[in-house]
């Protein structure tokens, strides 16, 4: 018999299976497995919480702030955010976004630039301390 006659070939199917079930099984591994969670995600959240609230208390009622309006975004996949939004104006692009990365809160956007952001840098930074006055 010659080397390429069909009695000395290996078995395709048997081979095929071993790399589907190995494909499988890996993929079943991984399906599992639950994402990693950023540094210090349940104090950044909570961070964010605190400042959300005092913000909601002490901005919304202020005239400076009328204009605004307050949405959090703290159950999302990426970094939790306070974004600050024309009022009335949902699809708007964010007038301040205050993130919580680190130990110290982040702002950035117009707002921050703005007469206002030595107040809202005050604010931020007193409430994420853990301070519940509308005033320093």
């Amino acid at each position: 018999m010659s080397p390429a006659s069909p009695s000395r070939r290996k078995p395709v199917v048997p081979r095929l299976a071993a790399v589907v079930a190995a494909g499988l099984s890996a993929a079943a591994c991984t399906a599992t497995e639950k994402p990693v969670p950023t540094s210090g995600g349940p104090v950044l959240v909570s961070t964010l919480q605190r400042i959300n609230t005092q913000a909601h208390r002490c901005w919304l009622p202020d005239a400076a702030f009328k204009a605004y309006g307050i949405v959090p975004e703290l159950n999302t996949t990426g970094t939790p955010r306070l974004l600050v939004i024309p009022r009335g104006k949902p699809q708007s692009l964010p007038q301040l976004v205050v993130t919580a990365v680190g130990a110290t809160p982040q702002i950035y956007g117009p707002l921050a630039a703005s007469p206002l952001a030595p107040r809202i840098e005050n604010d931020v930074s007193r409430w994420a301390a853990g301070a519940t006055s509308c005033t320093a």
